[in-house]
């Protein structure tokens, strides 16, 4: 084991002084941005799409993580108004016919 550094013990000592003489001292912080009702919620997405999304965001010139909230909160609104894109209605319509193709071919085999 190797013995401590004495200059760094003084110089941790002389923070612990200065911290406990300005315990009660306005240190004038303030939140970069109100907390109030916001929560964070962890997110996974593959490699490619954090690349892709740092990408865009630069392209942008907004942090990821702003162009992120934003996309989500669009489709979220989406969402609950009803408000649908074509592509979407016609992707979950042919999802819907194929899965409805696939049930008749189980259906149809020997022995089913």
């Amino acid at each position: 084991m190797t013995s401590p550094d004495p200059d760094l013990a003084d110089k941790l000592a002389a923070e612990a002084e200065q911290a406990e003489a300005t315990r009660d001292a306005d240190l004038g912080y303030r939140r970069r941005r109100p907390s109030g009702g916001q929560s964070v919620y962890g997110l996974r997405l593959p490699t490619e799409r954090i690349v892709q999304l740092r990408r865009v965001a630069e392209a942008r010139g907004v942090e990821p993580s702003v162009l992120a909230r934003t996309w989500m909160i669009e489709q979220l609104d989406r969402a609950e108004a009803g408000d649908r894109d074509s592509d979407t209605d016609r992707w979950e319509r042919d999802l819907r016919a194929t899965t409805e193709h696939l049930r008749d071919l189980l259906d149809e085999r020997p022995g089913a």
